[in-house]
This record gives structure tokens, C-alpha cells and sequence, in this order.
């Protein structure tokens, strides 16, 4: 298609139809703007509008394609049948980019909407699951009680900005000498959980010496129980001893 001669069939139709830009626009649901630009040859008409603007102007697809009116009238059938059928291929392309431009729509919302909902699921995961605490967000209290004559080792964990904490332990063992397992360390896992595991902001753990037979706690070869706090930017351990539980 050629922009200045499609532009001026178009704005000969126009004028001969006694139309406005404006008109014509509406006609086909574009603006003025865009018809002016037709007519001026800046710019072609997309191949979407070629139908409406056959209608609009009573001129054939194939004339503006060509930027020309057909010289006279047809007299040959076998000429008026090959234009019919050269009107029905264009027809049939303009159907076809219409498709493909309705299919990439549909193609460019439907992986927008899945991107969309990974994101939402991929957030909410990571909200239920809670985020890796940082040490600087952490106040760690340790102390030791008396409790009924059995010394007990406290640790108090709070968040500095009062969110709520997530914790899950991994005990370590050893065998005793009746070959059962002891509890003789502990691995603590912080994260902060906005929506999920909505503990306090805040949770003890106590440790004692006596808690249960086979399971207490059993120290290490300098008598010794620790603990290991997992942050998200490292690894604090505190021990029994240094805590002062064995004077």
C-alpha cells in the first residue's frame, strides 16, 4: 500500500460522501486525528480498519489497496469473478491478523495472569513461612532459675520491633551408658512470620539439668550443653557453661 495515494482515495471518498474527518472517525470508531493522518499520507490505515473503511466510503478493499477506484464498470464476468475473489482473499487476511491479534491478547493476559499468581503464591509462601530473622532484630536474654532445687537454663527471645517470631529446633544425641539417647545440644531456627506460625512476639526456652529419665540433658565431654541460635546472617552459640549453669 502506498500512504499518500490511499490516503488521498480516502480523502476523496470523504468529501464525496459530504463527510467530515470527524464523521468518518466515528464511522469507524477512530479519531479525526487518525483520519487526518490517513489523508495526508503520514500514515496507512491499519489492515484491521481496511473493512469498515470500504463500507464507510463505498469503495472496494482492493481499490483501497491499491489507492485507486476501478476505471469503469466490469463487463467480463470472468474479470468481475477474479476481483470478487481478490476481495474475499483480502477479507479472508484481515480475518486471519484479527485472530492472531485476538490469540497474542489472550496469550499476553493469560501468562500475565499466571505470572501473577506465581508471584502471589511465591509471597505467601514466604510470608507463611516467615522471613530469616536477623541478629540486630533479636534481644536474647539468658539466665539461671532455681526451679524446685534443679537448676534451670533460660533463654528469652524477642523481636527489637515486637513482629512475630517462627522457631523450629534440631536436636543433636548422644548414647548413654545404658544405651539410650540423651539430648546434648540443640540448633535454633529464627524466622519472622508475618501471616503464618503466629507466635508472640516473644518465647522462652528453659533447659534443665533433670527432665526425664533418658532424655535429660547429657553434656559433652567438658560437661557442657549447648545451644546454637540459626540467624539468616549467622550463628550465635551459647553454652551452659559459659552461662555460668556449672560453677
Amino acid at each position: 500500500m502506498d500512504a499518500e495515494r490511499t490516503g488521498k482515495l480516502i480523502r476523496e471518498s470523504r468529501t464525496k460522501k459530504e463527510m467530515t474527518q470527524q464523521a468518518l472517525g466515528d464511522a469507524i470508531n477512530v479519531s479525526a486525528t487518525a483520519v487526518s493522518k490517513w489523508e495526508n499520507g503520514h500514515s496507512l490505515p491499519d489492515i484491521t480498519m481496511l473493512e469498515p473503511l470500504s463500507f464507510a466510503l463505498d469503495i472496494s478493499i482492493s481499490e483501497l489497496v491499491l489507492g485507486e477506484r476501478s476505471e469503469g464498470e466490469m463487463e467480463n464476468v470472468v474479470e468481475t469473478s477474479k476481483d470478487a475473489k481478490q476481495e474475499e482473499a483480502i477479507k479472508s487476511i484481515i480475518g486471519e491478523s484479527i485472530r492472531q491479534r485476538r490469540r497474542a491478547v489472550l496469550g499476553w493476559v493469560l501468562a500475565t495472569l499466571l505470572a501473577a499468581a506465581i508471584l502471589f503464591v511465591a509471597i505467601l509462601f514466604l510470608f507463611m513461612i516467615g522471613f530469616p530473622a536477623k541478629q540486630d532484630n533479636i534481644r536474647v536474654e539468658t539466665e539461671i532459675q532455681n526451679n524446685d532445687g534443679s537448676p534451670e537454663w533460660v533463654i528469652h527471645f524477642e523481636t527489637v520491633d515486637g513482629q512475630p517470631l517462627y522457631e523450629y529446633t534440631e536436636r543433636t544425641y548422644v548414647s548413654t551408658d545404658d544405651g539410650k539417647h540423651a539430648v546434648n545440644g540443640q540448633i535454633l531456627h529464627l524466622r519472622v512470620a508475618p501471616l503464618g506460625n503466629l507466635n508472640p512476639g516473644s518465647f522462652t526456652w528453659g533447659y534443665s539439668v533433670e527432665t526425664g529419665e533418658g532424655y535429660g540433658l547429657m553434656p559433652t565431654d567438658d560437661y557442657d550443653f549447648f545451644v546454637v541460635v540459626d540467624y539468616g546472617d549467622g550463628d550465635v552459640t551459647y553454652s551452659m557453661r559459659e552461662e555460668g549453669m556449672f560453677e
